[in-house]
Parts: structure tokens; sequence; C-alpha cells
């Protein structure tokens, strides 16, 4: 969780509270004895800023909490299908101003259900936050991977092209078994992708092509 909220509210505070008394202090420069009053007075009022600090702190947490739960999914930390709803049509209308491309990957745990029936939801709560940490690993600095709902996973990457969305599949699967080898079963994820805009031209469309060969890569591994 970030500390936005906590740094900005206290330098607020502290700005607010020097700025007023360097105002007061100006006005009243020109009397002397009153410049001793307010220049008195001026260090007791400095003193509430370490004695109220800790309580404006503590308001800032609170809206770091706030703005983290409602941006980033409280089990595995990634982003959460709200934020990304909110801010992938901001990244495609960049993407139109620069005449760019970007990928949109959807993932799906393969037999994640038969992994909570036979090791309980404990160990499938942990499945699902190692296999977060992996997608966070695996993608660039530019790239939001996000919890879009149960074990299903939505990876976009700006400025990216397929090519390069590959590549970070094969991270993923590196990652994957690994994982599977140090938990001792079988961990895996069904990728499907889809380019803008060669794929679709809007997102709904585009999710819905990444969903599809997604779906499609999943019934390849069904043995008939």
């Amino acid at each position: 969780m970030k500390y936005s909220g906590r740094i900005s509210i206290v330098i607020i505070y502290v700005t607010i509270v020097i700025g007023w008394h360097s105002f007061y202090f100006l006005a009243d420069l020109e009397a002397s004895y009153e410049f001793m009053f307010v220049h008195n007075q001026i260090k007791w009022d400095l003193l509430f800023i370490p004695l109220f600090s800790p309580l404006f702190w503590w308001l800032g947490k609170q809206y770091d909490a706030a703005k983290f739960l409602s941006e980033k999914d409280a089990l595995t930390g990634l982003y959460n299908r709200r934020y990304m709803t909110k801010v992938t049509p901001k990244l495609i209308t960049k993407m139109d101003k620069k005449i760019d491309t970007l990928t949109i990957s959807v993932l799906d745990c393969n037999n994640f259900k038969q992994i909570n029936d036979q090791y309980g939801h404990e160990t499938g709560d942990l499945v699902l936050q190692n296999v977060s940490l992996i997608l966070a690993s695996s993608i660039g600095k530019r790239d939001i991977a996000a919890r879009w709902g149960g074990d299903e996973f939505l990876i976009v990457c700006p400025h990216a092209n397929m090519q390069k969305t590959r590549a970070m599949s094969e991270r993923i699967a590196a990652g994957l078994q690994q994982l599977s080898t140090e938990l001792g079963m079988d961990i895996s994820v069904s990728i499907g992708m889809a380019v803008y805009p060669r794929d679709a031209s809007n997102i709904q469309d585009l999710l819905i092509a990444a969903d599809r060969q997604m779906y499609e890569c999943k019934m390849k591994r069904v043995p008939s």
C-alpha cells in the first residue's frame, strides 16, 4: 500500500500552519512589542506540528487504505476489476493518440476447482497468491496485471505487440512450472491474447477475442 495520502496530508497540514504564521508574522512586523508577542506565539504554536502530525498521518493512512481497497484485490494484491474497467479505456485513448498497439491477455487457472476440492480452499488461495506473484514479476514496468474474478486474471500491455506478449507468456509458464515443483501439484494457466486495434476496435470486443482464444487453449488441454 502506498503512502501518498499519509505524506500529502501531513505536508498540507505543516504548510498551512507555517504559511498562516508567516502571514501573521509579516502583518505585525511593524510594532516591536507585537513582534515579540507574535514571535513567542509562533514558537508555541509550532509545537502543534509534532503534536498533531500523528493524527493527520492516521487520517492519511485511512485514505490510503480506502484507495488500496478500491483499486486492489485483497487476496492477491493485484489490481481489481473495478480499476481495470476504469483505466483500460484511458490506455486505449492513449494508444490512439500515439498510433500504437496494446495487448490484452486473459488467463484462467487450469483445474482450479480440482485443486480446491482435493487440497482445500486455503491451498487454493495460496495457489492464487503465488500465481499473482509470478504474473507481477513476469510483466513489464508499463504493464498492468489484475485479478479479473475467481481464478481468472487479466494483463494489459500498452505499447506491446503479440511477440512481446508471447515472451511474457513464456516467462509465466516457466514460473508456474517451478511453482508446480515447489507445491507438488500441477499448476498452469490457459492464456488468450488479443491486440488493439488489430483484433478489435473497443475494449469489450477485445476482451471477447482474448477470452475466446483462452477458451480454445483450455479445450486443447482436455483429454479426448
